[in-house]
């Protein structure tokens, strides 16, 4: 029951973000509450892992976010997720989700025949990035950008967790 409230949760964070490229709080707040909740049932995961799944998200996407690649509702959802799946489970939901993105951004990109613009971009915000950590600057926003499409990254967190689901039965 949890897995199937957690996807319903992550259909709708896909459909807002591919529309509005936004995922609202409420959806994150609400959905890792339940999350919580769900956890405390006969065959729930239990409070802790819920907490520190929930903990551990945050923490696995907040350098993501301070570094300007991904948004703070990609966080967030990564978090509320990790209150359903639980610790170590949402690391390899991360992983997962890492690895399903860069697959996204790739086809994204042959798909608009912008793979070149693609791996300039890339290519440019590391030496950027790099230049300025090391005089000591805070990165510029460096979102998942092919030209001017945006990946909506709450996608990659549903395969991503998906995958995962598939992993463990």
């Amino acid at each position: 029951m949890q897995l199937m409230i957690c996807g319903f949760m992550l259909l709708l964070a896909v459909g807002w973000d591919v529309k509005t490229h936004r995922i609202p709080n409420q959806l994150v707040i609400g959905g890792g509450l339940i999350g919580l909740a769900t956890a405390f049932l006969p065959d729930g995961i239990g409070w802790q892992s819920s907490i520190l799944g929930s903990i551990a998200g945050l923490a696995v996407f907040l350098p993501l976010y301070m570094l300007r690649i991904l948004g703070a509702g990609d966080v967030k959802l990564l978090s509320a997720v990790g209150s359903f799946v639980g610790y170590p489970g949402i690391l390899t939901v991360a992983l997962f989700t890492g690895l399903i993105g860069g697959i996204l951004a790739f086809l994204l990109a042959m798909h608009h025949r912008q793979l070149r613009l693609m791996l300039n971009q890339v290519h440019q915000g590391l030496v950027v990035f790099l230049m300025q950590i090391a005089s000591g600057g805070r990165p510029r926003q460096w979102i998942m950008v092919v030209g001017p499409h945006r990946l909506p990254y709450a996608l990659a967190i549903a395969l991503g967790t998906f995958s995962y689901v598939l992993s463990i039965n």
